[in-house]
């Protein structure tokens, strides 16, 4: 038997444990537990029961229950540069695709993504899409066309706005890659509109599928390179694909390359931020200040959320005057969070929070000022609370510079820990 030479040994494994310290670097999920510890290494695939085995640096894989995490990060992953002509899908059920339309079939568009490949996306399942322009947001109109609200004129007809921020009304009867033709009663006739020169398209509400409200169940909340944000159950992981059920494609497994996955949400886990969430109940009423919707992970003025210095990864964005009510289905025990004026706000704005529980108000705070030196702490219990709803009033300027955030707004299926 011949022996390779001591120093040769070394070498050899020393490069072993450089290429694998480097594809650690390089490819490592970053894994957030509900009790803020953090396991680091590849998520390799989901078990009979629904667990996930992640395969450390040390060589060994270790066996994660899913609604033990928080999160899951891809670090090293860059974000995908979203062009000019994109369009970017709203379901009912929450969540965003974005792609470029190819046309359609009926009630079925095809749409070609950068996330999930070629899918046929069912209109029934879709409050409407937004165009992308090269940089910056969406047109605000056309957020506020899909995003509001159903008022008579729009049970029954779908809606655009066009580059100009005109709406008009009509029957969407075609989809192409370059125009969508609608039949518009006041004109007696089908128009064809560019496609590239619309801000935003607005389906019927009484087309849309009823939406069928969350029930607690674990779920993922997919964020991809191009900032679409996917939800559904994970059924399988394999050869680099996640594979999730959704509800808009029940029928057809959604294929997703793990090279495209940026980070992953669980819902329904043991803590729950509630921006994960849509709320099934929005009231926001501006007094001198123009409208500023809620954001998600952010303040309402889309910049990244801080309070007193202080950043969150999660929490909820909003002006004064505004209540979001959210569906907790009694299965939470504790609401948990920072509130307080946005950093960038400095001593401007005076609002007074509110935690809201099936009616009953747990929890007022004082006045909270821009020129509070840190954050304030709120934590009520919420056993069998079924719709919690959380309220920002004006102060003593009305709501000039109430930029509101409820920092790491989350609820826990245990409590006092």
């Amino acid at each position: 038997m011949i022996m390779r030479p001591r120093s040769v040994r070394y070498a050899f494994l020393s490069v072993c444990a450089l290429w694998l310290f480097s594809a650690f670097q390089t490819r490592a999920e970053e894994i957030w537990l509900y009790d803020n510890t953090r396991v680091y290494g590849l998520v390799q695939r989901v078990t009979q029961k629904g667990e996930i085995g992640v395969f450390l640096p040390t060589g060994k894989e270790q066996i994660i229950r899913i609604e033990d995490i928080v999160a899951i990060r891809f670090l090293g992953r860059d974000p995908l540069l979203v062009q000019s002509g994109t369009q970017e899908f709203r379901f009912i059920n929450g969540g965003q695709l974005r792609g470029q339309i190819l046309g359609n079939r009926g009630d079925k568009v095809i749409v070609d993504t950068g996330m999930a490949g070629m899918v046929n996306i069912d209109l029934t399942h879709v409050k409407g899409f937004v165009s992308l322009p090269m940089i910056g947001f969406a047109s605000l109109r056309a957020e506020e066309l899909v995003e509001s609200q159903a008022t008579p004129s729009l049970v029954n007809r779908d809606a655009l706005v066009d580059r100009r921020g005109s709406e008009i009304s009509g029957v969407v009867r075609q989809l192409e890659r370059t125009a969508l033709h609608m039949d518009i009663d006041d004109l007696l006739q089908v128009r064809p509109f560019n496609i590239h020169y619309l801000r935003g398209v607005r389906m019927a509400d009484a087309m849309r599928a009823k939406p069928k409200p969350w029930a607690g169940e674990v779920m993922l909340a997919i964020s991809g390179r191009d900032r679409s944000l996917l939800l559904g159950r994970l059924t399988d992981i394999r050869f680099r694909q996640w594979t999730l059920q959704t509800d808009w494609l029940p029928d057809v497994p959604l294929r997703i390359p793990l090279d495209e996955i940026s980070q992953v949400q669980v819902m329904g886990g043991k803590v729950q931020y509630l921006s994960q969430l849509t709320p099934v109940k929005v009231k926001e009423q501006t007094i001198l200040a123009p409208p500023q919707p809620y954001q998600m992970d952010r303040n309402c003025q889309r910049d990244s959320l801080s309070i007193a210095g202080r950043r969150y990864p999660w929490g909820i964005g909003v002006h004064a005057n505004s209540e979001l009510t959210f569906l907790l289905n009694g299965q939470f025990q504790e609401f948990r969070s920072d509130i307080g004026i946005d950093t960038r706000m400095r001593d401007r704005g005076s609002v007074i929070f509110e935690v809201i529980a099936d009616g009953k108000t747990l929890y007022t705070s004082p006045l909270v000022r821009g020129s509070d030196p840190t954050p304030r702490s709120v934590s009520v219990p919420v056993k069998g609370v079924k719709h919690l709803t959380l309220k920002v009033s004006c102060g003593d300027d009305l709501d000039l510079g109430d930029v509101a955030n409820w920092g790491s707004a989350r609820v826990l299926k245990f409590a006092g820990q």
